[in-house]
Parts: structure tokens; sequence; C-alpha cells
């Protein structure tokens, strides 16, 4: 009985310790000196665009999936959230602004320990 509860415990921390996120091609759990990212939401004549700011020259739309290749729409902030949250991020802060072409909303997230 011992052995098995240890195994369950072992599996669900190697389970819980490989989340990943792809952004684009990039790996942003792995990649060294990520601890905080944006997800940016911008509306503009009715269309939403999605992006994941993590210190990259120049942020753009790119898909965000998680390591069974589950994407997040593209078009929609709140599936992108909740597949990060699910993926070992953690909610720090969020704001939005805008004018009368464009609205932007943007999610400060950290990397859960």
């Amino acid at each position: 009985m011992k052995k098995s509860i240890v195994l369950l415990i072992v599996v669900f921390a190697c389970y819980t310790g490989y989340s990943q996120i792809y952004v684009g091609d990039v790996n942003i759990n792995k990649k060294q000196g990520i601890k905080y990212i944006e997800l940016v939401g911008i509306t503009k004549n009715f269309q939403i665009q999605v992006h994941v700011d993590y210190g990259q020259a120049k942020p753009k739309v790119e898909e965000i999936r998680d390591k069974n290749g589950t994407i997040a729409r593209s078009a929609n902030i709140i599936s992108a959230l909740n597949l990060m949250t699910k993926n070992g991020w953690e909610f720090v802060t969020s704001y939005g602004y805008g004018t009368n072409d464009e609205n932007v909303v943007r999610y400060l997230l950290k990397k859960e320990k």
C-alpha cells in the first residue's frame, strides 16, 4: 500500500512538472529567464487578436498551445488565459485601454513555483 501511494505521488509530481506552453515553436515554460509574460488581446473593427509577449523583439499573433497540441482559440483571450493557468502560469493583474478604433486588454502572468 505504501509503495502505491509513493508511486502515485511521484507520477503526479512528474505530471504537474511537465506543464508546457508553446508560443509558435517556443516553449516558454522551458525558455531560460522567463518569469513573467503578458497575454495581450487587441480588438479592432470587431476582430480580436491574441498574442503572448514573453520578451521577444516583436510580439506577434502566433499559435498558443500546450504539450498535447491543444490550441487556444486565437480570437478568444479567455480561452488563452484558461490554457495558461492550467499549464503553470498564475494571474497577477490586468488592465485595459482603448481609443475609438481599438481596445487592448493585457493580463500579466507569472510562472508558478
